[in-house]
């Protein structure tokens, strides 16, 4: 029961060092159900791996498959992220005779920007979730299958 509440202060610690990013992304968005929900997710998750710390046995198996599959459904949904914003892109300027629009590179206006350097950009910066996404998912799927390999060849199944 102790290393509960353990594991539960740590995810409070965490949301702590979280709320430098969560808060001003509430305030900026006004989504404040998905900042509740990433609080809830982050103390969810401490208490999971205070579970799996705190534990042997089936308990352990279980939770370190629980885990696993967080960490494939977090990466599957960064993938989903970046795809989506690269399928439903809508330019934030269009070029025309009355309007211009400026291209920003590092906050140095560099020219004129026309609809596709605004899509290339919108491509680079999807490229980021798309990459961990991507490296999270590989990474649980891989560790999964090595320990399903590895416990079944304990009991004799290989």
């Amino acid at each position: 029961m102790e290393d509960l509440q353990d594991s539960l202060r740590n995810g409070l610690y965490w949301c702590l060092a979280f709320s430098v990013i969560l808060l001003p992304v509430g305030f900026a968005s006004g989504l404040w159900v998905w900042v509740t929900l990433a609080y809830a997710a982050i103390i969810f998750v401490s208490v999971l791996v205070g579970v799996v710390l705190a534990l042997d046995g089936r308990v352990l198996t279980v939770a370190v498959f629980l885990l696993c599959l967080l960490v494939l459904g977090v990466g599957v949904s960064l993938v989903a992220f970046g795809v989506h914003a690269i399928v439903t892109f809508e330019p934030y300027c269009t070029p025309s005779e009355t309007t211009d629009c400026r291209l920003l590179l590092n906050g140095q206006d560099v020219g004129e920007a026309s609809v596709a350097d605004q899509r290339r950009s919108m491509v680079m910066d999807s490229l980021l979730p798309i990459g961990g996404g991507a490296v999270l998912a590989i990474g649980a799927l891989v560790f999964g299958v090595t320990r399903l390999r590895e416990r079944a060849s304990q009991r004799g199944y290989f």
